[in-house]
C-alpha cells in the first residue's frame, strides 16, 4: 500500500488501521471485554511465613532485633558448644573488619544475648526481643555454605514490662511465656503435625536436647537448663527448642537475670501441613461443664492428660483443661493433685445428665487406666 504524499499523518501500520475503522465505520467493529486473567502471583511461602511470624510475635509484646551475620568464633566457646557439634564449623572470612566479626553466624541466639546484655547496661532489664534471619552451615571449600532461615525469641525481666502495678502483678517471666508465645504461633498460623499433634517434650538429661532440626546438624544444647527445657516435636522429628539460659552461658555473656529462649527451623515449619479455614455455625444446643480431682505421678506431663481427653471423645469433648496443681502436704510423695476441666456438648441434641456421666466415666476411667490416677481421698 503507498501512502500518498500528502497525507503526512499516516507513519505507522496503527495509522492505517484507523484510516480503515473511520472508513468502514466505528459502529460496525463488535465490542470485546479485553482477557484479564483474575489469579495472582504465587506467593513465596518461606517468605509469607517470616512476615506472618514477625507479626505475631509484634503482637506479642516483642520487638524485632536484626543484627549482623557477621559475628565472634568465641561465641560457641561462651556457649559451651561441644567440641564435636557441627556449629562449630563456621564460615571464615578472608577479609573480616574485626574479630568479632570474623565468622559468619551458625545460630541467632548469640547475638541476642549480646542485645540483651546491651540493653541491661542501658538499664532496660524487661526485654522481649526476636529475630529472624539466615545461618549458615560450613560444607566444604568447594561448597557453598548452607543457608535456612531460624527464629529465635527471648524474654527476661518483668511479665507486664512498662505496666502499672496497680493493675498489674510485679510477676517475672518464665518459660510459660515463652511456650505460650509458641503456642499462639503455631495455633495462629494453623500448623498440624505430619504425625498428629505438635508436642512439647520435657528434656530429661543434659545433651538430650538438640537445637536444630536440620538433617546435617548433629548437635546439643549444652547452653539450657536442664531442668526447664522443652523440645517442639512433630512426632520423632524436632522442630526447635525453649529453655531457659544456663547459669554458665549466662555468666559468659555478663548477664545476671533468668533469659528463656526458643529456636524455631522455619524450613521445619513449612513443611508442616496446615488446617484449613473452615466455617463452624454457633450450636443451638447448651454445653455441660463437668470437673476432674485425680491424683496421678509426678511424672505425668498436662499435655498427655489433656490429649487423651480429646482423644477419648472427639464427638463430644468440646473443650478441656487443667485449672490447678498442687503437690505436697498431705499428698503423697511422688504424686500431684490436677484439676482438670471438661466442658461437653452435642450438634444434634440437648444432653442429659445421664448421657453425660457416661461420657465423664470413661474417660475418668481412661485417666485412671493409662496414668496410674486415683480420686483424692475422701471422693472415692
Amino acid at each position: 500500500m503507498t501512502v500518498p504524499p500528502f497525507r503526512v499523518d499516516i507513519e505507522r501500520e496503527i495509522d492505517l488501521v484507523e484510516e480503515l475503522a473511520r472508513l468502514v465505520g466505528y459502529n460496525e467493529i463488535p465490542t470485546t471485554l479485553p482477557n484479564i486473567s483474575m489469579d495472582y502471583p504465587e506467593r513465596d511461602g518461606l517468605r509469607q511465613l517470616r512476615q506472618e511470624a514477625a507479626s505475631m510475635f509484634v503482637g506479642s509484646g516483642f520487638y524485632e532485633a536484626i543484627n549482623y551475620s557477621f559475628v565472634a568464633e568465641k561465641h560457641c566457646d561462651m556457649l559451651g558448644l561441644g567440641e564435636e557439634d557441627s556449629r562449630r564449623q563456621c564460615v571464615r572470612l578472608l577479609n573480616p573488619l574485626t574479630e568479632d566479626q570474623s565468622v559468619m553466624r551458625t545460630m541467632l541466639l548469640p547475638g541476642i544475648l549480646e542485645n540483651i546484655r546491651r540493653n541491661i547496661n542501658f538499664q532496660q532489664a524487661d526485654i522481649r526481643l526476636f529475630e529472624i534471619g539466615k545461618v549458615f552451615t560450613y560444607r566444604s571449600a568447594e561448597q557453598q555454605p548452607g543457608e535456612r532461615y531460624q527464629l529465635c525469641a527471648v524474654v527476661s525481666g518483668a511479665r507486664y514490662p512498662a505496666s502499672s502495678p496497680l493493675y498489674f502483678s510485679e510477676e517475672y517471666a518464665d518459660i510459660y511465656d515463652m511456650k505460650g508465645a509458641v503456642q499462639r504461633l503455631l495455633q495462629t498460623l494453623r500448623f498440624q503435625g505430619k504425625s498428629g499433634d505438635i508436642t512439647f517434650q520435657a528434656v530429661d538429661r543434659a545433651g538430650d536436647a538438640s537445637s536444630s532440626a536440620a538433617p546435617e546438624c548433629t548437635c546439643t544444647c549444652t547452653y539450657a537448663d536442664t531442668g526447664l527445657s522443652l523440645r517442639i516435636m512433630d512426632g520423632e522429628n524436632q522442630l526447635g527448642l525453649i529453655g531457659k539460659l544456663s547459669k554458665q552461658a549466662a555468666q559468659a555473656f555478663s548477664i545476671k537475670q533468668d533469659v528463656f529462649f526458643v529456636e524455631l527451623e522455619l524450613d521445619a515449619l513449612l513443611e508442616l501441613p496446615t488446617i484449613e479455614k473452615a466455617f463452624t455455625p454457633l450450636s443451638r444446643y447448651p454445653s455441660v461443664k463437668r470437673d476432674i480431682a485425680l491424683l496421678v505421678p509426678e511424672s505425668a506431663a498436662a499435655g498427655d492428660l489433656l490429649q487423651e481427653i480429646r482423644a477419648h471423645n472427639k464427638e463430644h469433648v468440646v473443650y478441656a483443661d487443667i485449672f490447678d496443681v498442687y503437690s505436697g502436704k498431705p499428698i503423697d510423695e511422688g504424686m500431684k493433685s490436677v484439676a482438670l476441666t471438661v466442658t461437653y456438648r452435642s450438634d444434634e441434641k440437648t444432653l442429659d445428665d445421664a448421657t453425660v456421666d457416661g461420657f465423664h466415666e470413661k474417660i475418668v476411667n481412661a485417666l485412671m487406666t493409662r496414668f496410674g490416677g486415683r480420686y483424692r481421698e475422701g471422693k472415692e
